[in-house]
This record gives structure tokens, sequence and C-alpha cells, in this order.
């Protein structure tokens, strides 16, 4: 790992020992473990929002200890911490608001782990994909406790699951990425969400039930969305000041960019005006929240930090802003309403689809957005809520449609050039000038590989 990697990760203790501290300052101890129990009998379907379950404190500490195991385990497997390691640590973290939390994790992990021996492969190659596929939590924590009875038979359930998700997904999601032509983020959503769809119905054949919830809290919008504020203003301050003289000139940068899944705006535009993108876009979601009545709790916390966390890699204000528009637009003109919290979550983790306004512009976008406003309400019925990442099998679902006809009539954006400083910084150590053109050659063939 380089240096920036191992300054990163610093911070990304500090960020879990954050949640830790202020669950305990907001809860006692007694309380902390009587919730942890309650998270972890939960059968996590959607929608189950932590807050609702056992409150705010609780909540907290389970977000803090999950997200500590990412980091630790990501640290351990040397996994850098690019954009990919940022918008993994930002997914772990938000969705463990409200459906991912420390049991029902580590079976998937246990699968992943058991491929990488099956196949001779270092598990750091797939660490990133194994956390990802923890998507599928509910599954594991449904049939492990079913009817809130611990049995031999539903433990083995259970775990057989849990390794087979692992097992399976590394190549499933390498299979699938190809299919979404870079017009959707949530790659691992859309794969998780496939193999629900064959895991679930087996599973019911065999008597087990999955029926969606709605616990859903209200009344914490003030609060939450000035402590949201506060952090998202603190990160663009921070970042410009850790390079007043680039940072605001690589964000506009960034601004230009399609978002597709291969852009990391970490390395074209360097970490600083990551960090100003990321804090924009967490006011932009908060905003969006607030504007159209809706309620910040665990479930649409969970969506602004993953938007936030996609800062580094494939979100920005300019393509995000058109999706949720568009799903705004269907809530007005559809029977389920603009702000109920299917729409809400829909509003914030649909800019799965940011590449498609990045990609073929704005009415594109929107228009996208509009799709996806009923698909995802209706696509995951097959696999009865128990894949977090809905809206991640949804807009794959509209991606793979749109793709031929916006690539037939519409012409993309293929911008890809890095920030001018992030390219002289590649330069600024080497005094040789046959390395700078081997550097340079280097640069041009991973640009066209963009």
């Amino acid at each position: 790992m380089n240096k920036n990697s191992n300054t990163g990760y610093r911070f990304a203790f500090v960020y879990a020992v954050f949640f830790v501290i202020v669950g305990f300052l907001l809860s006692s101890p007694r309380d902390i473990f009587d919730g942890f129990i309650k998270i972890i009998l939960a059968n996590d379907i959607l929608i189950t929002d932590y807050f609702y379950l056992v409150g705010i404190g609780p909540t907290l500490v389970n977000v803090g200890v999950v997200t500590l195991i990412t980091v630790i385990i990501m640290y351990l497997n040397k996994v850098p911490l690019n954009g990919g390691g940022i918008l993994t640590i930002g997914l772990m973290s938000g969705f463990s608001f409200f459906g991912k939390n420390v049991f029902n994790m580590w079976f998937i992990i246990l699968g992943t782990y058991i491929f990488c021996i099956t196949n001779k492969e270092k598990f750091s190659k797939y660490v990133v994909i194994s956390l990802l596929s923890t998507a599928l939590g509910p599954l594991i924590s449904t049939t492990f406790f079913y009817n809130e009875n611990i049995t031999l038979y539903n433990a083995i359930t259970s775990i057989s699951c849990g390794i087979i998700i692992g097992f399976v997904m590394p190549l499933l999601a390498q299979h699938t990425d190809k299919l979404l032509h870079g017009l959707s983020l949530y790659n691992g959503g859309f794969a998780i969400g496939l193999l629900a769809l064959i895991l679930v119905p087996i599973l019911k054949s065999y008597g087990y039930e999955f029926n969606t919830v709605s616990k859903w809290s209200v009344g914490h919008n003030f609060e939450i969305g000035s402590v949201i504020y506060l952090i998202c203003i603190l990160l663009i301050v921070y970042g410009f000041l850790s390079d007043r003289e680039n940072a605001f000139t690589n964000y506009k940068n960034i601004l230009k960019r399609s978002g597709s899944p291969t852009q990391d705006f970490t390395v074209l535009d360097g970490i600083p005006s990551v960090l100003i993108n990321i804090g924009v876009n967490g006011i932009i979601a908060t905003t969006y929240i607030i504007i159209t009545g809706g309620d910040l709790n665990g479930p649409t916390i969970g969506g602004i930090i993953t938007i936030m966390g996609f800062g580094a890699k494939g979100k920005h204000a300019k393509n995000i802003i058109p999706i949720m528009l568009g799903i705004l637009i269907g809530g007005f003109t559809k029977e389920w309403g603009y702000n109920s919290p299917s729409a809400q979550l829909a509003g914030l983790f649909g800019t799965t689809l940011a590449p498609v306004a990045g990609t073929y512009g704005f009415l594109a976008g929107v228009f996208s957005g509009f799709v996806h406003s009923s698909v995802t309400l209706h696509a995951g019925l097959g696999y009865s809520g128990v894949n977090l990442y809905n809206n991640g099998f949804a807009g794959g679902i509209v991606s793979i449609v749109m793709f031929p006809i916006l690539s037939r009539y519409l012409k993309p954006n293929v911008y890809s050039d890095p920030s001018p400083s992030m390219m002289m910084s590649e330069f600024k150590n080497i005094d040789d000038i046959s390395k700078i053109e081997e550097r340079l050659s280097k640069m041009e063939d991973e640009l066209s590989n963009l």
C-alpha cells in the first residue's frame, strides 16, 4: 500500500470508532447489549430500520463495529484505499444502519475464502466483492433464526447459503459487469439480485417464507440533518485546505466525467477534490430527502453515506441530480407517491444510474430515473426483500435495456483526462527523460482502457 492508503486507513479507523463512541454516549452499555442482540435476531428483510428497531445508540455501535471489521479485513489484505476502497467502506457502513450486522456477514466472507483456497488465488483479490456480497445478509439472518428458533437444520441451511453466495459471487460479478456497459455503478447489487432470484425460490420450495416488512422511524430530521450538513461542510473545507491551489479546479474536472465505474476520481483528480465531491454529494442527498418531505433515519442515512462513498468513484453533482429528478417526477405522476419509504430509497440508491446522465446527458438521466422509479418497486418481488441492494438490481435491468437505445442515438461523453495537477505530480520526482517517456506511454495505455 502507498502512503495515501496508510493515511486513508487512519481516517477510516477513526471514522469507525467515531460511531461506536457516539453510540455509547447516547445509550447505556445495557441498552447497547440488548439492542445488539435484537439486531442480530432480526430478519433484516427490507425495510428494517435499526433506529426503529433498537434506537440510535445501539444502531450506531453496530455501524461502527461493522465498519471497523470491514476496515480491518481490508487493511490486513492490503487493499488500496482508492476509489473502490472508499466506496466499499461507505457501502458497508451505510447498509449497517438497516440490514448488515456483526452476525450475518461472516458466512458469506467464508464462502469467498473457500473459493480462493479452491482456486489457489489470494483472498485479497476478492475482498471487496466478498464484502459487497453481504447484501444478502437478510437471507442469512432469516434462515438461521427462522421463526425465532435456532435449529441444526436452519443453521446448516443458513451457513450453506452463505458459503454458496460467497463462493459464486466472484465469478458471477465478473460476468454481469460486462452486461451493464458501465451505466450502473452497483454491479454487485445486480449480480447478487440474480443469485437471490435463484436461492429464494429454492428455499421457499422447502418451506421457508420471506415476508417484506416496513420498520421505518420518523422525527429525527433536524438533529440528523444538522450533523450530516456539518460533516459535509467540514469535508469540503478540509479538501480545500489540503490543496488550496488545485482542489476546486480538480473538482470541476470531476464534474466533466461520465462517472463510469472505470473512473477512479482519487487517481484522476486527487484526494482533496474527492473530499469536496463527497461533501457536496452528501449535501445534495440530504437536501433531497428534506425538501421532498422525507425522513432522515437508518435507511436514508445509509443511502446518503452510500452516495458520499461513491463520490470517490462514480457520482458527482452533475450526474446524480438528473437521476433524482427523474425519480421525483415518477413519484409525482405515479400512484405510490414521491415520499413513501420506497420512493425515498429509490431517490438515493437510484443514483446507481449516475453514469447514464454522465455519459448521455441530462435528459437521458432524467428519463432513466423516471423508469427506475417503477422498476425498483417491483424488480425484487422474486426475492422478497432479502437483497439489500434492490436498487442495484433494478438499476442493472434499466441500464441493460437502455444501453442499446442510448448508444445508438446519442453521442457518449468519453472524457477521461487526468486533472493537470495530477499529471504533473506523476513527473515531478522523475529526473530521467526515458522514465518520463515510459510513464507517458503507460498513462496512454491506462486511459485507452478507461
